[in-house]
């Protein structure tokens, strides 16, 4: 036995869908062997960090003192209130409940805390913790509490719960991240799996999933901020008044966040806005640098914690248009110690940073058991960083302070200061009366010199001092919507919004900010009329559309008009009411998207009024919304030459057909004239009224459909797209040409698309042809397609399996074919063995004895190779990067790996490579669904909305399904595969691991800061292309014409593409051909830019078709929009690999994302 196993462990295999379960299938035991614990002295923690030139770290507080900090606050009197759990995650079976409150003060200022208070205890999992009103909120579990000390021994001798309902679901991600707003709301968040119901005096406030909550305690009101995001745990307010959010669990880096906005995994967001940093690596806290303590060039900045690669991080915010970019920095603190886990970050009263440590080798919630001992529960750290040879910050002495020194307060430049001072402001406004602040406040406002530069942010800080009092100004609020700086119009403006229920004219107010000249202050007059319920307000925000807009604009637009539909579209309905012209009206229209909306969408297309421009959205909004007569109409424009609706016919055509399929629906009137289509000279005409007709069930041209699939002269995408429709047709007769078209004689990519169109009819008969298909290796393809169609039918794998008795098939179908069974998450056993037995394939996953297991560990570390392992995930026949993204770049079927070794020990990557099913990350769990045309899907739920459940299935697709065609749902196991091995060896597999364990950590695998291109796509040398190309290459590539193959290719970790990677094309004689590649950038702001190479060496470049003259440094001056970058590569004389990095050239405006994903 133990030879066998053995010699099954030298080969080891792995296929891509093995990655999957890195990020999406988690055994219990990950982290059973760790044995990397590291001493836990915080000197010695302290020595491992590596520190942002020019700071010095200290340790401010640690165990005993306090114990697994989870949020901390500073209060006006300088002390830090932190709550603490040594119960998380699960309290045990009669433990007592004694979680803490804490309070630590540094007494003599030296820079470290010398007392502590346990303020409160006996709490259950306290994730909360902001001082205020003569006590502080905690978030405790399903309750928002506030403790007082009502007799000055330090110490909470009262408790309210001030609001009930929240959500309990999971421990960590119930309501956290407490936090004091500018206006004197708390805010606080929640995340993905909790569902809170919580009742309040305005009614029941419901949030299901994750969100940010807005709350006036005095009033008892509570509001929805913001929906989405994973796991926000970070969240706060810049100078100016704009919000920023951070996702313990998402991967798009700093997020802006606009009022009443969706974001990432909200439950039915038809739209959501997506973050700043795509393929960032998950955050937690948030905090926005400030004061004279710190260097200049930091100000402004923002930190974060990636608590999972032991870091604290720094972004660089600037403007983008009505929104922000955000570009990483060198880190102010790294290090390789693993028990380093940062998760709060603040500034402090003395302007220092504070950062609270975690402090634990083990980081997983519930992928490690609750009851591993090996969890730490009592260590924790407060750490403290400063800046050499720059003065601290005197510590202001608020409390208690005169009314005149408080005002004084919010001049200064720490945004500590001046949120405590409005924080006590308001507070004295709630003991002795509103008046008792807003009469001093009034004269102190007039005082000001507007000969400061600070002036309007003086005047900003009072406003909000009125709005956190309540306290209406609207003389104060007119004169800084006409601020000359726009930050603090777009403030005002969000203001207006606030009070518009007790302004006079708030219309009026909001009528001018929704035609300013920057677009924030457009996007704040937007968001403000969606809090005016009336249709004038309406019509004013669409305004906005006769300037430039960007995502973020659209956006609040959108979400604008669908809040406030209720109040325009029964008078648009009833021609009562002008939106301002047909751009506005389709754009309304559009954002409703619901059967409401045809007849004035109807009534504007028979008047001829909605620009030509606007037509194809027009077109698309009827397909997807119209009925009988309605579609007629726009068939009517397919079927006529010059359609007016400016859209290509054929994608009219696939438009229409696509949009009415799930509704089951069809144009009115004759459709047999969907016949002089398949004859039209456009072949792209012809293939989209080919799928039409089975769409619409025209059963009189099946004749022409099976005259099209067997012209042998018909192309072979016109083939396809004919027995597409043939299958939709479905019947006897369809099953018949179908069954034809199987022939051996006949082309193999005919008779790949005959089998999977049978396997729609009838799965049987599918089966028996698939297993000829599949056994033939005269022209070998990807056979995923024929599995899938057999796994999605009812009865399809049972056929496969009995057809595939005494068959045999090339390993590497049979191994495919193993990858759909499994990942199908229906315990397809018979198929499984079939498979096997036909590929003659090893069965089962490998199994380690702890001494294996301990022994491969020893050495992955002692003789792994993270470079060799590399080239081992990046080899096309493991496709590794089909299921995963390194830093945005990769598929989405499983979480990104950047920081995957950061993370997880190395144990854990080898146990989860051999099984993935021991348990399964949240939100990588599959569902199985079953429909009522006996189809069988699986995949993980992505969304519920617009009538879909729409999921995304192991091939990284997604799927959409009606849900009025649901027979059927129950949980399917994970989407990787199990029992997967292939030809890897016992080194190859060291190597792989030692890679992996390495993604992340500080050294030459942690993704670094440069905007790097990572996601190529490779231009393939075809027999199809061969003639396009038989030109220039690069220039039919660069100008994109039509019949190229492209497939993607990705960057290694360092940013650098292999040229061994990169495709030859245009073969001859004496030429060994020339690699072309592209990439993609999207500008949201456009100026200059500074494209930088590793090496221009026999490299040509185009822009969007354009020759442009290439040096290792370019400018490129880009509009708005998305661009594609050609470059093709002389293989013969380039000796480097292709690095391509985007940098802002100084003195520009110009913003841009390099495009990520598959």
């Amino acid at each position: 036995m133990r030879s066998e196993r053995a010699s099954r462990l030298l080969h080891l295999g792995l296929l891509a869908a093995v990655l999957v379960l890195l990020g999406s299938a988690t055994p219990l035991y990950a982290q059973r062997d760790l044995k990397d614990i590291p001493d836990s002295d915080p000197e010695i923690e302290r020595q491992s960090f590596l520190v942002a030139d020019g700071f010095t770290v200290n340790l401010f507080a640690a165990d005993p003192l306090l114990a697994k900090p989870i949020q901390m606050n500073f209060d006006p009197d300088g002390r830090l209130w932190v709550v603490s759990s040594e119960v998380y995650p699960q309290i045990l079976p009669g433990q007592v409940a004694n979680d803490k409150v804490l309070i630590l003060e540094d007494q003599d200022g030296d820079g470290r805390s010398d007392k502590t208070t346990v303020f409160a205890d006996g709490l259950l999992i306290p994730t909360g913790i902001e001082p205020g009103d003569g006590g502080a909120y905690v978030g405790n579990s399903t309750e928002l509490l506030h403790l007082k000390d009502t007799d000055g021994d330090g110490k909470a001798d009262t408790r309210r719960v001030l609001l009930s309902g929240f959500g309990t679901e999971d421990t960590h991600h119930i309501i956290h991240t407490l936090r004091w707003g500018y206006d004197g709301n708390l805010y606080f968040n929640q995340s993905t799996y909790i569902h809170s119901h919580v009742e309040t005096p305005w009614g029941v406030r419901r949030l299901g999933g994750g969100g940010i909550w807005q709350f006036r305690p005095e009033a008892v009101r509570l509001e929805v901020f913001t929906r989405g995001l994973i796991n926000p745990w970070g969240h706060h307010f810049d100078r100016w008044g704009q919000s920023f959010a951070t996702d313990g669990a998402g991967n798009e880096g700093i997020n802006y966040m606009v009022p009443g906005a969706s974001y990432a995994w909200t439950p039915g967001a038809p739209r959501i806005l997506t973050g700043l940093n795509p393929g960032s690596p998950k955050y937690c806290g948030l905090e926005v640098l400030s004061g004279r303590h710190l260097p200049e060039d930091w100000r402004g900045d923002l930190l974060t914690n990636d608590f999972r690669a032991n870091r604290v991080c720094r972004f660089q915010i600037s403007e983008d248009g009505s929104g922000f970019a955000a570009r990483e920095r060198p880190e102010l603190i790294k290090t390789r110690h693993v028990a380093f886990r940062p998760i709060d970050v603040k500034m402090g009263p003395d302007g220092a940073i504070y950062i609270a440590d975690w402090y634990n080798p083990i980081i997983q919630h519930g992928e490690v058991d609750f009851r591993d001992p090996r969890r730490d529960h009592t260590r924790g750290r407060i750490w403290r960083v400063t800046a050499q040879g720059r003065p601290l910050v005197a510590r202001p002495k608020l409390r208690g302070a005169p009314m005149e020194q408080l005002l004084d307060a919010l001049k200064t430049p720490e945004d500590w200061t001046r949120q405590m001072a409005r924080r006590l402001l308001k507070e004295h406004a709630l003991r002795q009366g509103r008046a008792s602040v807003a009469r001093p406040l009034a004269a102190w406002v007039q005082h000001l010199d507007p000969k400061d530069p600070e002036y309007d942010h003086h005047r900003l800080e009072t406003l909000w001092v009125h709005q956190a009092i309540a306290v209406v100004e609207p003389k104060l609020l007119t004169a800084l919507l006409t601020s000359g700086d726009p930050r603090i119009r777009a403030a005002a403006t969000r203001v207006v919004g606030a009070w518009s229920a007790r302004l006079d004219d708030p219309l009026a107010l909001l009528a001018e900010r929704v035609r300013d000249d920057h677009p924030r202050v457009r996007l704040e007059a937007v968001r403000a009329l969606a809090q005016i319920a009336r249709p004038e307000a309406a019509v004013l925000a669409l305004q906005a559309l006769d300037q430039p807009t960007d995502r973020f604009l659209d956006y609040a637009l959108w979400l604008t008009a669908r809040e406030l539909a209720p109040t325009w579209l029964p008078r648009v309905q009833a021609g009562t009411l002008d939106l301002g012209g047909a751009k506005h009206l389709l754009f309304a229209l559009e954002a409703v998207g619901t059967r409401e909306i045809l007849k004035p969408l109807m009534d504007a297309l028979r008047a001829g009024t909605i620009p030509a421009d606007r037509l194809p959205t027009a077109a698309r909004l009827v397909a997807a919304t119209g009925g009988p007569e309605e579609l007629a109409q726009v068939l009517e424009w397919t079927l006529a030459e010059g359609s007016p609706s400016r859209l290509p016919r054929a994608d009219l055509l696939d438009a229409l057909a696509q949009a009415t399929a799930p509704r089951k629906v069809r144009p009115a009137g004759d459709l047999t004239r969907l016949g002089r289509l398949l004859a039209a000279g456009d072949e792209a005409l012809r293939a989209a009224s080919a799928r039409a007709i089975g769409v619409w069930g025209v059963t009189a041209l099946r004749p022409r459909l099976a005259e099209v699939a067997r012209d042998p002269k018909s192309s072979e995408p016109l083939r396809r797209a004919a027995i597409e429709g043939l299958a939709s047709l479905g019947g006897e007769a369809s099953r018949h040409v179908l069954d034809d078209l199987c022939r051996s004689d006949l082309p193999m990519a005919t008779r790949r698309a005959a089998v999977v169109a049978l396997a729609e009819i009838d799965p049987q008969a599918a089966a028996e042809r698939a297993v000829a298909v599949l056994a033939d290796d005269r022209e070998p393809a990807d056979p995923t397609e024929i599995f899938a169609s057999l796994m999605r039918r009812k009865g399809g794998p049972e056929a496969l399996a009995k057809a595939l008795e005494g068959q045999t098939l090339p390993a590497d179908v049979a191994k495919i074919g193993l990858r759909a069974a499994r990942s199908a998450g229906r315990g397809e056993g018979s198929l499984i063995n079939a498979l096997q037995r036909a590929g003659r394939l090893a069965s089962g996953p490998v199994t380690l004895s702890p001494g294996e297991l301990e022994k491969l560990v020893e050495d992955v570390k002692r003789l792994g190779d993270p470079a060799r392992g590399e080239a081992i995930f990046r080899r096309a026949d493991l496709n590794c990067l089909k299921c995963h993204a390194i830093a945005g770049a990769g598929g989405q079927v499983g979480p990104g790996l950047e920081s995957i070794g950061a993370s997880a020990p190395i144990d854990y990557l080898i146990t989860s490579l051999l099984d993935p099913n021991k348990a399964i990350k949240e939100g990588y769990h599959s569902l199985v669904v079953a429909t009522d045309d006996g189809r069988v899907l699986s995949g993980i739920k992505l969304r519920e909305a617009d009538g879909q459940l729409v999921l995304r299935d192991a091939e990284d697709q997604e799927i959409r399904i009606p849900l009025s065609s649901i027979e059927a749902q129950k949980p399917g196991g994970s989407l990787m595969p199990s029992g997967l091995t292939d030809s890897l060896t016992r080194a190859e597999l060291i190597d792989l691991v030692r890679f992996l364990s390495e993604l992340g950590k500080v050294g030459p695998y942690a993704v670094g800061k440069a905007r790097v291109v990572r996601r190529w796509q490779a231009l393939e040398w075809t027999p199809e292309t061969r003639e396009l190309l038989r030109l220039d290459a690069a220039l039919a590539a660069a100008r994109d014409t039509p019949g190229l193959h492209w497939s993607p290719r990705y960057s290694r970790v360092s940013g650098d593409l292999p040229l061994a990677e990169i495709p030859r094309v245009g073969k001859t004689a004496v030429s060994h051909g020339q690699g072309i590649v592209r990439c993609q950038v999207d500008v949201t702001t456009s100026g200059r830019f500074r494209l930088v190479l590793n090496s221009a060496e026999a490299l040509r470049l185009w822009v969007d078709g354009t020759p442009v003259d290439l040096q290792e440094t370019t400018t490129l001056d880009l509009p708005t929009g998305l661009h594609t970058l050609t470059f093709a590569l002389d293989l013969d004389r380039r000796h480097a690999d292709l690095r391509c990095e985007l940098e802002e050239d100084p003195g520009s405006a110009g913003k841009a994302q390099i495009v990520g994903g598959k």
